[in-house]
């Protein structure tokens, strides 16, 4: 068996792309649910530990910050009381920015790595 070694910073930005599919992963289960109380827990807790993965790289601290920014916006709109269709429109909206979000984060951890 051949082995590969990664350097710290390299697994640790596997480890930070492993978790934002936990996280969009439970975002989207409990989005299809349309809200669900051990779901929201799952999702908070999937948050704090990509938040704590990311807080410690550097070079994810704007990526942080985008997805912070979209995690809170969804939030406040699945618990703002709007009628059904307007607030179908704005979660499809956040959710796409939100997934736009995890997807420049991920883009981030998985390019190759320079010799």
């Amino acid at each position: 068996m051949q082995y590969t070694y990664f350097p710290n910073s390299n697994v640790r930005e596997l480890l930070v792309a492993a978790a934002l599919e936990r996280y969009q992963a439970s975002w989207d289960e409990l989005l299809g649910s349309w809200f669900d109380r051990e779901l929201y827990r799952a999702v908070n807790a999937d948050f704090d530990n990509l938040r704590n993965l990311m807080a410690a790289l550097p070079q994810f601290s704007e990526d942080l910050v985008q997805v912070v920014m979209r995690h809170a916006q969804l939030l406040l709109a699945i618990a703002k009381p709007t009628p059904p269709q307007p607030k179908a429109a704005g979660l499809a909206a956040l959710r796409q920015k939100h997934s736009t979000a995890i997807q420049s984060a991920r883009g981030k951890c998985l390019r190759p790595a320079s010799p």
